[in-house]
């Protein structure tokens, strides 16, 4: 019997993973010269003789370290005339007048509109110093017709506080 079939299952497999281990050492060498020669190729003409290379300096731009990130608050694009897009009524309640003897206007805003974009809006269409914003998200209400099930729209609304002195003619036309 030859030395194959006596070995066993096992023996094989040790053996095969024995030749292919022997096989990548026989060609490593030839990987490592070819890797050599290309080197060699990529180098320039004075390095390969033997000669000290005449190095050139080169300005490069100036590299800047990154400061540190300052938390900037969101501003929207500086626009003229973008009261009409965040303020879309004046609100007529009878909170609402009573609020305007504090010196306090209910406006219905955009829901994306924040109290800064709020504050410039009205500064800029009514010409008015604004000491606060504070809004108010109002939900969709339930509304039922018969048998019919419907949502009422949700909505923001601004209270914006002014200055004392300024004032905006909104409620007093009621």
């Amino acid at each position: 019997m030859t030395k194959k079939t006596e070995m066993s299952i096992l023996d094989r497999i040790i053996g095969k993973k024995e030749e292919k281990a022997q096989e990548t050492e026989k060609k490593s060498p030839k990987v490592k010269i070819e890797e050599e020669t290309k080197i060699e190729k990529s180098l320039p003409k004075e390095v390969k003789a033997g000669k000290k290379p005449v190095i050139k300096k080169v300005k490069s731009a100036k590299t800047v370290k990154p400061k540190k990130e300052v938390a900037k608050r969101k501003v929207a694009k500086k626009e003229e005339n973008i009261a009409h897009k965040i303020l879309l009524e004046n609100l007529i309640s009878e909170k609402s007048t009573m609020l305007v003897s504090q010196n306090k206007y209910v406006f219905r805003v955009t829901k994306q509109a924040g109290k800064f974009q709020i504050k410039e809006a009205v500064e800029g269409y009514y010409g008015v110093q604004v000491v606060s914003v504070n809004t108010i998200k109002i939900q969709p209400k339930k509304r039922i017709h018969g048998r019919t099930i419907g949502w009422k729209k949700g909505y923001k609304k601004a209270i914006v506080t002014l200055r004392s002195g300024d004032t905006i003619g909104v409620a007093e036309g009621v």
